[in-house]
């Protein structure tokens, strides 16, 4: 495993000298709450982002490029007086994100489900300091209230009446063994900072935040030796984060995006140091 930590290190160091990691928003979802300065758009953003960063890169950014154009300048009041109806007629038809089969009723209930959750605590991160567990506060605990919390909305009969399936399976929860690869991103956007992330969440800190597990960081981590299970769930994420904090015990997500091209490199076949 200390080969891998030393090889991870020196993707990361490369990485940063060669200023590669600061343009790295410009192709991904994070490029959408960089749109925004005051900070209720920037998370408020950034969770729908995340939500529906869910398939390939290019179909993520088409589809949420469509979301976005309904919200305007300010997500977040956008989403606070969203009218679920007039949305549901202008999304009517449009399936998104490739492979995963997501359709406009999908999102149009998820995004109900977010204004329900704002109307109830005021802001995103007001929603989420209100869960902790025993320990204090810790990303499963948050993830886990917050999730279960979109889910409990009750849909109005005039969208169906509940969350599909699909919409259901966007807000699954860390408790139903998720690795909750987009959520864990979007802590990361909020409480990290540095050219990439925001910073805004000091109060969570950044030693309580978990790997984003997907494919490539996946990949990556095999790769390196830092885990040797098979399935990519919060345990797996979880033992990774824990082996990245021998490099770095107060900031171990730090290394996600570097992890993140180096899987990309390594299904590409070159296999860099």
């Amino acid at each position: 495993m200390m080969k891998g930590l030393e090889r991870l290190q020196r993707i990361y160091d490369l990485r940063r000298e060669g200023g590669t990691l600061g343009e790295f928003y410009l192709s991904d979802p994070i490029g959408f709450p960089k749109r925004f300065s005051e900070q209720r758009d920037v998370e408020t953003s950034a969770l729908i982002a995340a939500l529906f960063a869910i398939g390939p890169r290019y179909a993520i950014l088409r589809s949420l490029e469509k979301i976005f154009a309904e919200l305007g300048s300010s997500p977040y009041n956008s989403i606070m007086n969203l009218d679920p109806v007039r949305l549901s007629e202008k999304m009517n038809g449009h399936v998104q994100f490739a492979y995963k089969n997501i359709t406009g009723e999908d999102v149009v209930k998820v995004l109900y489900a977010v204004k329900s959750v704002l109307e109830r605590h005021g802001t995103v991160q007001d929603a989420l300091m209100c869960f902790g567990g025993e320990g204090g506060r810790t990303s499963y605990s948050i993830l886990t209230g917050f999730l279960e919390e979109l889910k409990s909305v009750r849909i109005p009969v005039s969208l169906g009446g509940s969350l599909t399936p699909r919409a259901r399976a966007l807000l699954a929860s860390p408790n139903e063994g998720s690795a909750c690869k987009r959520m864990n991103m979007f802590l990361r956007w909020m409480t990290r900072k540095d050219e990439i992330d925001f910073g805004f969440y000091k109060w969570l800190g950044t030693e309580n935040l978990i790997i984003p597990l997907d494919v490539n960081v996946s990949r990556a981590a095999r790769k390196l030796r830092l885990t040797k299970r098979k399935t990519d769930n919060w345990k797996t994420a979880s033992e990774i984060t824990e082996k990245l904090k021998s490099l770095d015990p107060v900031d171990p997500v730090k290394y996600d995006v570097p992890m993140f091209l180096y899987g990309i490199e390594l299904r590409k076949g070159r296999h860099a140091d």
